[in-house]
């Protein structure tokens, strides 16, 4: 009998370290199953995430596991779906710049008696401002017509703002007539199309070394800087008007100096340049741009332009400039 209870309680022990063993490794079995459960949705985030940073946005991720992974598959599918948004966006913006930068002239005129330099630099992706060189029915080879404008804002709105306005002008210059007509007519046409909602300024002017002449007309925009080296002085130009595309039947005025002589430097520009202002809250100013001018009367039209502007630079002091840079500098030879 003690040899059959003791056969007995040895069997039990050993059944009992079987059931443990095997509670054990099902209970481990368990937990590898419930770990790859958890794994697997993150491994297919994994890849998503890694499909997004390769610029794969078209996929929609789902993680079908238990509610939270489904609301986090909504939010994560919602970012994307933004992510996609924005680079459309942001692509569009891009074809934009480019067809504005298209719109502004690839090289200046060459005239006798001229040196020209130009220069535009936008804030944004694209910008309000606006400069060009017309060719104006019956105006002579001697002469450079220059146009300068500034639409109020920035974006896409004043970029076509600024386009058709150049349309408008480009077209006009077709037919023969003064600046001031140029401008009314420009005037109406831009009423016509933005209702009176959108507005800009401008200035044309035209510059005649031949004839000793120099015309302009403006509507809201800054009169050009002119420096006379000979005599060291800056003169003062007259002259005002409404800005475009506010109201129809604006009238303005062509104005006329004809005392032009070699060394003198007329500088059309917009009011990015001397509105800027620095990270101490200083605005450049437009002493300094006279100053800039004056010291450096002696250089070529493009040499003063490449001063301005790394001035310029130099006083923002890596601050980026919050509007839009635009001038164009004429040298009287």
């Amino acid at each position: 009998p003690e040899s059959d209870f003791l056969t007995e309680t040895i069997s039990g022990r050993q059944r009992g370290i079987k059931i443990g063993i095997i509670a054990v490794l099902v209970t481990l079995l368990f937990g590898v199953i419930m770990g790859m459960l958890s794994l697997w949705p993150m491994l297919d985030l994994v890849r998503y995430v890694q499909k997004v940073g390769k610029g794969d946005l078209n996929h929609r991720l789902k993680l079908e596991y238990s509610t939270e992974f489904v609301k986090l598959s909504k939010e994560i599918n919602a970012m994307t779906a933004g992510l996609r948004d924005r680079l459309r966006l942001r692509h569009s913006l891009a074809l934009a710049k480019e067809v504005q930068q298209n719109l502004l002239p690839s090289d200046t005129p060459r005239i006798e008696g001229l040196d020209i330099a130009s220069h535009a630099t936008y804030c944004d992706e694209t910008g309000g401002d606006y400069f060009d060189f017309l060719r104006i029915a019956g105006l002579p080879d001697t002469t450079v017509a220059i146009a300068v404008g500034d639409v109020v804002g920035h974006g896409v709105a004043a970029a076509m703002l600024m386009a058709t306005a150049r349309g408008t002008l480009r077209s006009r210059c077709q037919t023969p007539g003064t600046l001031a007509e140029m401008l009314i007519h420009l005037n109406n046409q831009l009423v016509d199309d933005t209702g009176g909602d959108r507005f800009m300024t401008m200035m044309l002017m035209t510059i005649d070394a031949q004839r000793r002449e120099v015309r302009w007309s403006t509507a809201g925009h800054d009169l050009p800087i002119v420096y006379d080296s000979a005599d060291d002085r800056f003169i003062k130009l007259s002259g005002n008007g409404m800005s475009l595309g506010l109201q129809k039947g604006n009238e303005y005025e062509e104005h006329l100096f004809t005392d032009v002589k070699p060394g003198q430097i007329y500088m059309a520009l917009t009011d990015g340049i001397f509105e800027a202002f620095n990270k101490d809250g200083e605005m450049f100013g437009k002493d300094r741009v006279r100053d800039l001018i004056r010291n450096s009367a002696d250089m070529s039209a493009d040499e003063i332009a490449k001063r301005i502007n790394r001035e310029l630079a130099r006083f923002l002091g890596g601050k980026s400039p919050v509007d839009d840079l635009t001038f164009v500098i004429t040298k009287v030879l």
